[in-house]
């Protein structure tokens, strides 16, 4: 026969195994980066980038400690970029883009003299554009966004 002391130590040996299988399960949600851009572990965050250049471009994504190579872009070309998910957990919220067209890659392209920025901002209004870069004889190389509707990249 179990005696009340019994029963309340297994109760409370009990209850302090849920909370830490609870708490083991909340690590392992979703996080949310800053604007309320969900981050899903098997969710592919990217954006869309249009070429309209002469040549190739290389995309950066600038944060404040770290920045990520997201891709080469021949001439002309459209692609989706993917966004690691590390760089929308891991920043202030203010990122940016870089871009270098037609030349090597670099391994610090926030400092690259040659890049071409857009300005830094939040991760969801980065997010929130389709992406593209110019390059005209006549005129200094650019890169513009341009708000993209819900559901539509």
């Amino acid at each position: 026969m179990t005696t009340p002391r019994t029963r309340a130590a297994v109760s409370l040996v009990a209850a302090a195994l849920t909370t830490l299988a609870l708490g083991a399960c909340a690590s392992h949600l979703s996080p949310v980066a800053r604007e309320g851009v969900a981050v899903s572990p098997g969710e592919a965050i990217a954006i869309r980038f249009d070429n309209e250049a002469q040549v190739y471009v290389d995309v950066y994504l600038i944060g404040d400690q770290r920045e990520w190579a997201l891709g080469r872009i021949e001439p002309g070309a459209r692609a989706t970029l993917r966004i690691p998910q590390a760089a929308l957990t891991n920043t202030s919220g203010f990122v940016r883009l870089a871009v270098l067209a037609g030349a090597q890659r670099s391994v610090q392209a926030a400092r690259d003299p040659r890049a071409t920025f857009t300005i830094a901002q939040p991760a969801g209004m980065l997010l929130s554009q389709r992406w593209t870069f110019s390059q005209r004889q006549s005129s200094a190389p650019e890169i513009f966004g341009s708000h993209v509707a819900a559901g539509r990249r």
